[in-house]
């Protein structure tokens, strides 16, 4: 607990440096945080290049907008996750305007083993699925699960009371059970 209490103080200190104009303490603020932002939007966009442009116009909106976070408001992480989850939301819309190019994934020829082949292949169902959900219900699940996001931040990140939150969670989940039970062709029956 002391760590998290010392992390929120340094990081309040940063933004104050970062306010002021000091590249250094920006620099800092990136090395400290640019990981758990590419995790993010690797997470929702499933594409490392695009989380790649998404982390870097982040922490641009960072640098040009750092004034407006508001440490009584939010937490950074709080706010920095809001960052990048709308991007993610506005680089999910452009998508949904340009043409779709067919692309088959090539298997890895060194890895051999059945267990890594099924293990890639229930994970490329749960991206399948995940990638289908709407976006609202894909950055939920991934703030709270792959990102270990508490729920109140969640919450917050998306603009929503908690109450929404755990609602649009429990949605997302059944959205996605349906979805991956579709994919592998499990009715539930026996």
């Amino acid at each position: 607990m002391l760590n998290a209490a010392r992390t929120v103080t340094e990081d309040a200190a940063l933004m104050t440096r970062i306010v002021a104009g000091d590249e250094t303490a920006f620099r800092q603020f990136a090395e400290r945080h640019v990981g758990r932002m590419l995790q993010l939007a690797q997470s929702i966009l499933g594409s490392s290049a695009e989380a790649d442009e998404v982390a870097q116009e982040a922490l641009l909106r960072v640098w040009r907008h750092a004034a407006r976070w508001d440490s009584s408001r939010s937490q950074l992480s709080t706010w920095v996750h809001t960052i990048v989850a709308r991007l993610c939301v506005d680089r999910l819309r452009q998508r949904r305007h340009e043409p779709i190019e067919a692309a088959e994934e090539v298997a890895d020829p060194a890895v051999g083993a059945f267990e890594s082949l099924s293990a890639r292949r229930d994970a490329q169902v749960l991206r399948d699925a995940l990638s289908s959900l709407p976006d609202r219900q894909r950055i939920a699940l991934t703030l709270f699960y792959l990102e270990e996001v508490p729920g109140a931040e969640a919450a917050e990140t998306l603009g929503l009371s908690l109450r929404a939150f755990w609602s649009l969670l429990e949605r997302a989940r059944q959205a996605l059970r349906h979805r991956v039970q579709r994919l592998v062709g499990f009715d539930g029956r026996m």
